[in-house]
C-alpha cells in the first residue's frame, strides 16, 4: 500500500486540499477602498479584525474538506483497484464542483459592486490536485493490468 506510487499522488493530492483550510484565495478592492478577503472561513470585508463577514462559504468548506478526505479514503482500497479508479473519478468531478461553488460565492458578493480582484496561488491548488489524482488513476489501471496477466499465466 505505502510503496505504490498512487499512494503518493493521492496523499499529496489530499495535502493539497487539505492546505486550503489555512490560505486565502484572492483579495479584492471596490471603487471605495473597502477590502474583501476571501477563504475558506468565509469572505470577510474589512481588514484585520474589525473584518465582518459579508458572505459564508461553508458549502466550500464542506466540498474541500470532502475531496481531501476521499483522496485519503481511496489510499486504504488498495485491494479494490477499480473502486479506487471509480472514486477518484468521482474525486475529480467534485473538484470540478469546487469551482463551480467558488465562482458562484465570488459572483454573489461581487454582483452589485466592481471590485479589483488579486487572485493568490491557493487558486489553483485543486487543479494541481485533480492532476494528482489523474496520475494515481494511471497508475492503478496499470496495477490492475499487472494483476490481470498474472490471473491469466496462472
Amino acid at each position: 500500500m505505502i510503496q505504490r506510487v498512487q499512494t503518493i499522488y493521492l496523499f499529496l493530492a489530499a495535502a493539497i486540499m487539505f492546505s486550503l483550510f489555512f490560505l486565502p484565495f484572492m483579495e479584492m478592492v471596490d471603487a471605495g477602498d473597502q477590502y474583501y478577503r476571501y477563504d475558506l472561513h468565509g469572505i470577510h470585508k474589512g481588514v484585520g479584525n474589525t473584518a465582518q463577514l459579508a458572505e459564508s462559504v461553508m458549502p466550500l468548506r464542506f466540498l474541500v474538506f470532502v475531496t481531501g478526505a476521499l483522496s485519503l479514503f481511496i489510499i486504504f482500497l488498495y485491494k479494490r483497484r477499480i473502486l479506487q479508479i471509480r472514486l477518484s473519478i468521482f474525486n475529480i468531478i467534485l473538484h470540478f464542483g469546487f469551482y463551480a461553488l467558488f465562482y458562484l460565492f465570488y459572483y454573489y458578493v461581487t454582483r452589485d459592486i466592481e471590485v479589483e480582484t488579486y487572485y493568490k496561488i491557493p487558486v489553483v491548488f485543486p487543479i494541481v490536485s485533480v492532476i494528482l489524482i489523474y496520475l494515481a488513476i494511471r497508475n492503478i489501471g496499470k496495477d490492475e493490468v499487472i494483476i490481470r496477466s498474472y490471473n491469466r499465466i496462472r
